[in-house]
């Protein structure tokens, strides 16, 4: 069963990797794009399947083509690299400053939210595949996996582009 699920998925990002190079968009210029901004990670951090080293970085956010799935462009200014990361779902910003919400987990973050009040959006991501929230269990040895548990919360500051 979990075969099929992930060539479903599989099928389903080379679906969007060959359209994406069809049409001939490039993450830099997504069609569409509802906002752009810069940042700064102060750590190391895991956002979907991306791991992003400290440093500064330049993000998208938008359609890569008219109707298509949203996503995040995210270059690093150091060395251009882009990588991209598919929005799973959009809620309500619950902040008033743009910002990327995140969970410290010892040295690194991993990046939950990417809030956009003055789209009134907020863009949310899956946790990394195999990431765990854990703590320690007294009662038994080793650590124990939390359905819910208060979690150590960081924003991270987006200076919006001037469009």
């Amino acid at each position: 069963m979990k075969t099929i699920q992930r060539l479903a998925i599989l099928a389903g990002l080379s679906m969007m990797v060959f359209a994406l190079s069809a049409t001939g968009a490039k993450a830099q210029n997504i069609t569409a794009a509802s906002f752009s901004g810069n940042f700064t990670l102060p750590v190391a951090a895991q956002w979907g399947r991306m791991t992003l080293p400290a440093g500064e970085y330049t993000l998208s956010y938008g359609q890569a083509f008219k109707g298509g799935t949203y996503i995040v462009a995210v270059t690093s200014k150091a060395d251009g690299t882009t990588r991209m990361a598919i929005v799973n779902a959009n809620s309500d910003a619950s902040t008033k400053k743009d910002a990327l919400v995140c969970i410290r987990q010892g040295d690194a973050l991993v990046v939950r939210t990417l809030e956009m009040p003055g789209l009134g959006t907020a863009a949310q991501f899956a946790m990394p595949h195999g990431a765990k929230l854990v703590a320690r269990n007294r009662n038994h040895k080793g650590y124990t996996q939390l359905a819910e548990a208060p979690m150590l919360l960081e924003r991270i500051s987006v200076t919006q582009n001037a469009r």
